[in-house]
């Protein structure tokens, strides 16, 4: 079957380009690795907080394979950082694409060259650089780097991406046809149901299991639903052939007595849009421990540009049996189907009452009390909900307040809010800059710097859990194996470790004479192996550490470079 474009005014130029690839035939791109291919993990795959917007592609479980560039172009772009892509680096097509290799351990040497030069020109590791256009030049299968398991990698592999360069959307790269043909369908699961009239987050699912009987999934009985309009979604994943790893899939169309009512496909996302996914998955089963439910609806308030839906959001239930089907296809237009019936549970749903104050999808909502306020812009919720705080007393030296606990806690925010807390106890005038608010959930600390404002201090937040405001009056902890007079030579190593007791450290820079040096993180200790940026003879080291709320330690050291 032919797939189906929304949107297709936003799709023209994209689908012309996607579809003059032969299917199957590698052609404008080649693979980027010299091994065979294999994902181990696909576009559209779900993802704490985000969809994973590329491939990853497989090393074999071995790091510094050469990445050879799999079209002609230049690079750039260059991203370092201690999480997420690592090391990365960007190359643009004449096709009007750019792709994207991250994790890598090294670059080429001019790649290397140019992005040394810069990190010691601005004087930080961490750093996006754009290069000039045209500065860096590759061809077809020029070697561009080497593999690697750096930032927020769970293994060595190459993380690829195809973006359209004007609008930096990322586009599914299994759409080009230049991986191994693929003729295994998805695999479908279970089919979910919730009540549209209830929020999503305040009720159970009802869950079907499914089972395949000739070519198509079915459930073991007629779907018989409490109520009358429903939201549908699946659960669902998709394996490449001789590839036995689940993965994502690419699309899914819901048919009531033949006729398409919605649908939705996994391509062309930018990463403004990606946190989005926590509106199209079940968010609170996920957040319990239960699987990815996909909704074959957007949710209340939604900008994700995913879906197509003819004219209402929810399927209409009635005591009469409709015939539904729902396609889900891969991105190489492998099919599986799943057929049911469905109709009206005689008599009336389940009565509910929650407590709390409501939160309206689409609306600022304000809570506040006397100690505390949670503000949320228009676009904070997918759906409505009902919240509340409890206040846990503490009693540590540092603590300016009590633990402020969010309920429910396992709610989806998309945009960043406002939290302003009430110190409960007199502070130190001398150190109101020392004061942070921490978030803590499922073992997850976060730090922010407290701002004054109105009778407390605020911070921005993108999660629930627990809050409280903190006194940070302790300075980061730094040591190294560096000594007064030390002799350094070219290949010494420098280390330093810093650890903080809140676990954040804003600001780390050494300094030789005032002149920068380049130290790497990783993890706590930072590392430097001396070089050309060291001059020879006797020079004063000095290291500078702060942390998020300001509390900073240094250290300085005479040593002599031979």
């Amino acid at each position: 079957m032919k797939l189906r474009y929304l949107f297709l005014g936003s799709f023209l130029s994209y689908s012309a380009l996607l579809f003059s690839q032969p299917k199957g035939v590698p052609d404008y791109f080649a693979y980027p690795l010299s091994i065979k291919p294999k994902l181990n993990a696909n576009f559209g795959e779900m993802r704490p907080n985000h969809f994973h917007m590329g491939l990853d592609l497989s090393t074999e479980s071995r790091e510094n394979l050469p990445v050879f560039a799999p079209a002609d172009g230049y690079i750039s772009r260059v991203k370092i950082e201690l999480g997420g892509f690592g090391r990365a680096i960007y190359l643009d097509h004449p096709n009007g694409t750019t792709t994207l290799y991250a994790h890598m351990n090294k670059f080429i040497p001019v790649a290397e060259n140019y992005l040394e030069e810069q990190q010691y020109e601005k004087q930080t590791w961490k750093i996006d650089l754009p290069v000039p256009s045209g500065l860096l030049p590759v061809k077809k299968g020029q070697l561009i780097g080497y593999s690697g398991n750096t930032g927020a990698s769970q293994g060595p592999h190459v993380h690829f991406e195809i973006r359209d360069t004007k609008t930096e959307n990322c586009l599914n790269p299994l759409r080009f046809r230049f991986l191994l043909p693929d003729v295994t369908p998805p695999d479908v699961f279970r089919l979910v149901f919730y009540d549209r009239d209830r929020s999503i987050y305040e009720q159970t699912p009802i869950v079907y299991p499914l089972i395949k009987k000739g070519g198509s999934y079915q459930t073991a009985s007629r779907v018989e639903l409490p109520f009358d309009k429903a939201f549908v979604a699946i659960q669902a994943t998709d394996r490449m052939s001789g590839v036995p790893n689940a993965n994502g899939f690419y699309a899914a169309y819901l048919k009531i007595e033949n006729e398409e009512v919605s649908s939705f496909i996994l391509d062309n996302i930018s990463y403004d849009k990606t946190r989005y996914l926590n509106g199209h998955i079940d968010y609170t089963t996920r957040m319990k421990g239960g699987s990815y439910y996909q909704m074959l609806f957007p949710s209340q308030k939604m900008d994700l540009p995913i879906y197509k839906v003819k004219d209402k959001i929810y399927v209409s239930i009635t005591e009469m049996v409709q015939d539904c089907e729902i396609e889900v296809l891969d991105a190489y237009e492998n099919l599986s189907s799943v057929k049911f019936s469905i109709k009206r549970k005689p008599g009336v749903g389940n009565v509910w009452q929650k407590s709390g104050k409501p939160m309206a999808a689409g609306d600022v909502n304000i809570y506040e009390d006397e100690n505390i306020q949670f503000v949320f812009n228009e676009d904070a919720f997918y759906d409505d909900f009902h919240f509340e705080i409890k206040s846990i007393n503490t009693i540590a030296t540092h603590d300016v307040s009590s633990v402020f606990q969010t309920f429910p806690a396992d709610i989806p925010v998309q945009s960043y809010f406002k939290v302003r807390i009430k110190p409960s106890k007199d502070l130190d005038l001398m150190n109101l800059d020392r004061l942070v608010i921490k978030r803590n959930y499922r073992g997850k600390t976060e730090i922010k710097k407290a701002v004054p404002e109105k009778g407390g201090f605020s911070a921005s937040f993108r999660d629930f859990g627990f809050f409280q405001l903190v006194h940070d009056i302790q300075p980061p902890q730094v040591s190294t194996t560096l000594h007064q007079g030390a002799k350094l030579h070219t290949g010494s190593r420098i280390h330093f470790d810093v650890i903080d007791d809140l676990k954040v450290i804003k600001e780390f820079k050494v300094m030789v004479d005032g002149q920068f040096l380049l130290f790497t993180p990783s993890g706590v200790r930072y590392n430097y192996v001396v070089d050309d940026h060291f001059p020879k003879g006797e020079h004063k080291l000095s290291a500078f550490v702060m942390d998020e709320s300001g509390n900073t330690v240094s250290k300085e050291f005479t040593v002599t470079r031979n």
